[in-house]
């Protein structure tokens, strides 16, 4: 034990202490329990504790115990300061109440309800749950976690982590995953092989998922040195190197990015996954191509919406759950044979207990994961629903867009609590004339073209090429799904995407403007078809799938408008000219196969 002199904070050194032996060391007298807390911080982080931390705007001087926002120190009692050092420094754990109290309060006997009051105290001073931002959970039957990004900054110092051995952590969270075995295979061998792996897919697609899974099943290689940094709640770039020191339990000298986490694990065998890093990609590009090119025994994962682009990267897409298919056999053993019923059932089973799926209920189940996509996290807002609402009047709710929206889940991470929550995030991620173009193509149901793209978004002065490279920007943020053949390139926005970019759509008052245009192109491409139908065998159906889902289109807009305003505009007309050619087609072709 050293002091820097009277008056100054005391510092501690920590042996090889257990926990046992930490809690009969004496305290300073002055802040219970504080010299112990010293002492086991300086002996889990092989330094003196004279340390920063920061979590977004904070700044927590622990040898100072001062509590900083943008500069300005807060007031924050005693006791409220050593529970936040705890959390904070084992952000992501889950810290059990008695635990707390025992380190906190360890001369002294109080109840849980003292301990409410100075987290109470932690969380106003933190601002905890505004504007989205959240520090401390309280994790029902178990503790609270800090589970804010906390990046570490060395103060005045002295390293002791000469010999730097670093032990993984990983999200104590559950894991419900299904129909995911083969990806997870399939991932975790092209990690062994290639050393840097990226999953990539929409938001709420299961990449978070189906990366601990993956982490799972290798951690006996790595020797149990599995690394997660969650990147979510970072707003600065500046910060990611710390976040990726802190998971490693290393405490960097500057905030900056830079060569140091990569020097201080060059020669260990770990692997660190990089999660949601879609908002600070070019950081995280940066930091992820000097780890794989400066060590031969970093391994890495990351999760975006993109891919990052560099070095030694290998793509792993990530695509929905499959779920059956329109018009395929609707009895219950038939749709439980497919990943999206089977999920969609054990999330409802999950809140409203026992659940035996009916013939009666399966064409509507079938009809609710084709109406989400197969998307997971969408499949597990919706089974919320069906706990409180029944199935048939779900799946009758889903039918408006709006509602798809809508669905929520209060305990999920700030950008999985709703699917718009989830699009939100990648929208703002967006170029202008990315959400420009996104926004334009909503009209269209099923697959379009590159040609329709530009026929529709074009008319309000966006040109050819910049919807060229918006449409391929939004294929690479997973916002578009592509499909090549060996005619043309073909494009799909999911139908809970689509939702949203009918929003944004109305948003910005390009509804009637759009809509016309999309009637004006999908008549123009029935028009230009007419010669083609008529020389098809009476067998064939009336035109191309991609335009029978333009005609449903025209109809769901115009059926939608006209709700909301008697005054439906040109814009109605124009669809109504759609629907009109498409029955007197239907009407030709169906009298040609009687004769």
């Amino acid at each position: 034990m050293c002091s820097e002199g009277e008056g100054k904070t005391t510092s501690f050194v920590g042996a090889n202490l257990t926990h046992a032996q930490l809690r009969r060391l004496p305290t300073d007298g002055t802040h219970a329990g504080l010299g112990r807390l010293n002492i086991w911080l300086t002996h889990m982080h092989g330094t003196v504790v004279h340390r920063k931390l920061t979590f977004g705007p904070f700044e927590l001087l622990i040898g100072e115990r001062v509590l900083r926002r943008d500069g300005l120190v807060l007031p924050l009692g005693s006791r409220a300061l050593d529970i936040l050092i705890y959390l904070a420094d084992r952000s992501g754990e889950v810290i059990a109440k008695r635990e707390l109290i025992d380190q906190v309060w360890s001369d002294v006997t109080v109840e849980e309800g003292s301990l409410r009051v100075h987290v109470a105290a932690i969380r106003k001073a933190l601002r905890d749950g505004q504007f989205g931002n959240r520090y401390i959970a309280n994790i029902k039957g178990r503790g609270y976690s800090f589970v804010g990004t906390v990046v570490p900054l060395a103060g005045r110092t002295e390293n002791r982590s000469a010999n730097f051995s670093p032990q993984g952590r990983l999200p104590v969270r559950p894991i419900m995953m299904i129909g995911r075995d083969e990806i997870v295979s399939e991932v975790s061998d092209k990690l062994r092989n290639e050393r840097f792996v990226t999953l990539v897919g929409p938001g709420g697609i299961g990449k978070t998922t189906i990366a601990l899974a993956v982490a799972r099943a290798v951690a006996e290689e790595f020797a149990g040195k599995v690394h997660f940094v969650d990147l979510e709640s970072l707003t600065d770039p500046q910060h990611v190197a710390g976040a990726v020191a802190t998971s490693l339990g290393l405490a960097l000298k500057s905030k900056g990015p830079g060569l140091e986490p990569i020097d201080l694990v060059r020669s260990q065998k770990l692997l660190i996954i990089l999660d949601s890093c879609e908002h600070v990609i070019e950081t995280v590009a940066l930091l992820a191509e000097q780890l794989y090119q400066e060590s031969e025994q970093v391994y890495l994962l990351t999760t975006s919406r993109e891919l990052l682009k560099v070095e030694g990267e290998h793509c792993c897409r990530v695509l929905p759950l499959d779920f059956p298919p329109d018009g395929s056999g609707q009895t219950a053993n038939a749709v439980l044979r497919y990943p999206a019923v089977q999920l969609f059932v054990r999330r409802v089973a999950a809140r409203a207990g026992s659940v035996v799926l009916t013939d009666e209920e399966a064409p509507f189940v079938a009809e609710m994961c084709r109406k989400l996509d197969g998307l997971p996290l969408a499949i597990e807002l919706a089974a919320g629903r069906v706990a409180a609402l029944g199935i048939k009047n779900t799946v009758a709710r889903l039918v408006s867009q709006p509602e798809l929206l809508k669905l929520s889940h209060r305990t999920a991470v700030p950008r999985h609590r709703t699917l718009k929550a989830t699009l939100d995030w990648s929208y703002d991620l967006l170029s202008d004339a990315e959400r420009i173009v996104f926004r334009r193509i909503a009209p269209f149901v099923g697959h379009f073209t590159l040609d329709g793209a530009r026929y529709v978004t074009g008319e309000l002065g966006v040109g050819a090429g910049e919807i060229f490279d918006a449409i391929a920007g939004l294929v690479e943020k997973s916002l578009i799904a592509a499909r090549i053949d060996d005619t043309e390139a073909q494009y799909r926005l999911l139908d809970t995407t689509r939702a949203y970019a009918l929003e944004k759509l109305e948003e910005h008052g390009e509804f009637d403007p759009i809509s016309l245009g999309h009637a004006e192109y999908v008549i123009q491409q029935l028009g230009s078809q007419k010669v083609m139908l008529s020389a098809l065998p009476k067998s064939c159906g009336l035109f191309p799938a991609t335009q029978q889902s333009s005609v449903g289109a025209g109809m769901e807009l115009s059926i939608a408008r006209q709700r909301r305003d008697k005054t439906c505009g040109r814009s109605n007309a124009a669809i109504y000219g759609v629907v009109a050619i498409a029955e007197r087609h239907q009407r030709r072709r169906h009298e040609g196969a009687e004769s």
